[in-house]
Parts: structure tokens; C-alpha cells; sequence
């Protein structure tokens, strides 16, 4: 891969921006290993480890065991909303007071690569390194760059349909196995159920108006197209974007959303599905867990792959989280000692109970992970993803991406505008 020099400088503004709005809380330089004492490292994460999200209190169990295994480094948490925490990172890092230990968001890494928040890995993991890519379903090519590994992928994801099952048997309906199917279904089950929206998907440009873009990619890719070419150029102007917009265009003009989805961020899809207000989505498997424990949802929430028409189901993109050392680390020794242990088979198996697929192979064949009451679930996505994953599309400005799709998705689908006009200005946009 490379990086852009063009993208570090629009990454710098980004961070200037952010910098006018985000306050900068107890930054975590680390204080270094002292002679005789404890390096004090401090890992930022979207996670919160204080909260009842499934995902956090497995943060917390794996933060905790690895400050009870050994008395060199002890690991502490700042947790800041997905949406922040890149232009935050960039921003501290330029002032040398960024984080030890970084979770970066694979989309996200060649934007942090050229801001220069990570160290490259090699010279301090040495062959654990290539033991961990032999062992890894993420393909290492995505935190490569100019040849010097960055992160280390922990977590791999694929967008599949949720669906509530006891919804579909009130109605009498079956899974639906075409994307027309999936609309009539959708449309029946707000016109025969007391939920607000029978397939969500959000249009905010909101939370880095991934929801939409989440769906607006496999949806190209289905139809023959792609969103960026070999030299990052967009090329979803075409006959396949116009297709993919017309899919969201029919499912709203069929009454499976409505204006309500203009102000839905991913979170709110999620939250409303937990709420029962949203009957399916096309959503993240790492979010099952956290739709699930809302209030009467339960295994009433199921999970399938996409549909799209009598060939198959839709691609699904693969992306997940991954793990780097900070820039500004004066530890790197010491923060490679926690990725190592944040990336065991152990605490891969403490995530995947709370429903976030691993991304070493070998955790799917330990006794500790078959005994987990979710693990033909989450074999089953593993599968998904073998068959019709892709790689997600990555640009060091992938922000700018996402605002100008959303942007020719809300004219599309909700103003009336030629598919094939929006997505040109979006192009143009982009391209600028």
C-alpha cells in the first residue's frame, strides 16, 4: 500500500478542526519503564470498559487480566465514541501527547498511517508478528503499508440481515431470500406490527454516515460495480451505483423506511432495533450482542446472510478492528507485551462470548471456544465471510467518502434526484 502526503495534510486539518470541539482529557503519554517500577501505559479505544455493552465488560476482563499477569506494565483505558477518537488521536499526536496503545478501525488506518500516530511493529515484535499473520482470517495486506506492518487486526466483521423471527411468524412471512422479497416484507411488517421501521437503514451523515455507506458498498458490488478503482479514483457513478440506489429508492418507496431514517446514525439503527422499533437491518455482527439485550429481543433477534436475488446473497465487506502502538509511545517494549495479550487465544475467546468474531483461525478450534453457547453462531459468519467477503474499501479520506455518498443518497432516495446526477457531484466531490 501507499501513502499520500496529500492525505496527512487533510488528516491534519481534520484533527485541527475536531481540536476547536473535543476537549483533550488526561492525555496518556506513558511515563516509560522506570528502573524498578511499572510502566504506565494507556490504551484509547472506542470500548468503554465501564459500560454493560457485552464488548466492554470483555475489555475490562482482558485489561484486567493482563495487569494481573505481570508486574512490569500496568494498562489503563480512555475510552472516547467511535466517530471522535481518529481526529482526537491525530490531534494529540501532533502535540506529542497521544496514546501508548492505539484501536484503530481498519477503514481508518491508512489515515492514521499517514498522520503519523502508529509505529511500525517489526523491529519490536520480531516473529511473533508472522506468527500472528499465519494465524489471521484478516488479510495482513490491510495493515500493511510500504511494507512495514502497523496494526494488528483482533477482530474481523461482516453486515448481515437481522431479523426478528417472532415478527416474521406474526405476520406469517418467510425469511426473504431476494431483495424484492426483503421489501415486501419490510413494508408488511410496519403496516402489521406495532414497530415504526421494517428495514432500517440510516442516512445520517452523522457518525461518519457509515450506516449508509455500510450498505451503499455491497450494494454496488452486487450489481457489477465498484466504489474506488486500483488508484483510489471513484467510479460509482455508473450503472451499478445508479442500481444500488435504486435498491434503498425501492425499499423506501415500498414503505420499508421512511423519513424517520434521514436522522439515523448506526447507533440509532442498533438502539432502535433493541427497542423494537425496528424490525430488521442490515447490520455489523460485533452489534448482535448489544441489539440482543434490549428489552424482550433475546434470541427473538436472529441473523442471516443479506439477500439480494436467486443467485445469491449479497457480498458482504470484511473490516474489523486492529491494535498499533502509539507515535508517542516511550514504551513500544511494553505495549507490544499488551497487544500480544489482547491478540491470545484466550482473550480472542473472552470477545467472541460477547459475539465479536475473532480473527485467528486457531480460536475456532479450542475446546474454551466450542464450549461457548454462541460458537455455531459465529462459525456460521466465519463462513459468510469465506464465501462473499471483500475486502472493505479503504482511502485515507475516508470521511470525505462517506459525506459525499450520503450526501447523493439523501437527494436519491428522499429528494427526488437523478441517481446518476447525485452520484457525478458526489464523484466530483470526492475528487476535488
Amino acid at each position: 500500500m501507499r501513502t499520500h502526503l496529500t492525505a496527512r495534510r487533510a488528516a491534519v486539518a481534520l484533527a485541527a478542526a475536531v481540536a476547536l470541539t473535543v476537549p483533550l482529557a488526561a492525555c496518556g503519554t506513558s511515563s516509560g519503564a522506570e528502573p524498578g517500577g511499572t510502566s504506565q501505559l494507556e490504551l484509547w479505544t472506542f470500548l468503554d470498559p465501564a459500560s454493560d455493552d457485552a464488548r466492554g465488560k470483555a475489555l475490562k476482563q482482558v485489561v484486567e487480566g493482563f495487569n494481573a499477569s505481570q508486574d512490569d506494565v500496568e494498562v489503563t483505558v480512555r475510552s472516547i465514541n467511535y466517530a471522535q477518537i481518529d481526529a482526537e488521536v491525530i490531534r494529540a499526536t501532533s502535540s506529542g501527547q497521544g496514546p501508548d496503545i492505539l484501536n484503530v478501525y481498519s477503514t481508518q488506518l491508512a489515515t492514521h498511517v499517514d498522520a503519523g500516530t502508529l509505529q511500525p511493529l517489526a523491529d519490536v515484535a520480531g516473529a511473533d508478528l508472522d506468527t500472528l499473520k499465519d494465524d489471521s482470517i484478516f488479510p495482513f495486506d490491510g495493515v500493511t503499508f510500504d511494507g512495514e506492518v502497523m496494526s494488528v487486526p483482533w477482530e474481523v466483521r461482516a453486515w448481515m440481515l437481522w431479523y426478528r423471527q417472532d415478527l416474521l411468524d406474526q405476520i406469517g412471512a418467510s425469511l426473504p431470500t431476494t431483495s424484492a422479497e426483503l421489501a415486501d416484507v419490510a413494508a408488511r411488517l410496519v403496516a402489521e406490527t406495532d414497530v415504526t421501521t421494517g428495514l432500517a437503514i440510516g442516512f445520517s451523515d452523522q457518525g461518519l454516515g457509515a450506516d449508509f455507506v455500510e450498505k451503499f458498498i455491497p450494494f454496488t458490488w452486487a450489481n457489477g460495480g465498484e466504489v474506488l478503482d486500483g488508484a483510489g479514483e471513484p467510479v460509482f457513478a455508473d450503472d451499478a451505483g445508479v442500481a444500488a440506489l435504486g435498491m434503498m429508492a425501492d425499499l423506501h418507496d415500498a414503505g420499508a423506511f421512511g423519513d424517520e431514517a434521514l436522522s439515523m446514525t448506526a447507533d440509532d439503527v442498533v438502539q432502535g432495533v433493541a427497542a423494537g422499533t425496528i424490525a430488521m437491518a442490515i447490520e455489523g455482527t460485533q452489534r448482535v450482542g448489544a441489539a440482543r439485550a434490549g428489552d424482550g429481543i433475546g434470541d427473538n433477534l436472529q441473523v442471516a446472510p443479506a439477500p439480494f436475488d436467486a443467485s445469491g446473497p449479497l457480498p458482504t465487506a470484511v473490516a474489523g478492528q486492529t491494535m498499533g502502538i502509539g507515535a508517542n509511545s516511550a514504551d513500544p517494549e511494553g505495549a507490544w507485551k499488551f497487544i500480544e495479550y489482547y491478540t491470545s487465544v484466550e482473550s480472542a475467546t473472552a470477545f467472541a462470548e460477547a459475539g465479536v468474531l475473532p480473527s485467528r483461525s486457531s480460536v475456532y478450534d479450542t475446546d474454551a471456544f466450542s464450549a461457548l453457547g454462541n460458537a455455531d453462531e459465529l462459525r456460521g459468519w466465519r463462513e459468510y465471510i469465506a464465501e462473499h467477503g471483500r475486502a472493505e474499501v479503504t482511502s485515507t479520506r475516508f470521511n470525505e467518502l462517506s459525506s459525499a455518498l450520503v450526501s447523493a443518497g439523501q437527494k436519491a432516495v428522499f429528494q427526488g434526484e437523478d441517481p446518476l446526477a447525485a452520484l457525478t457531484a458526489a464523484a466530483s466531490a470526492y475528487g476535488g
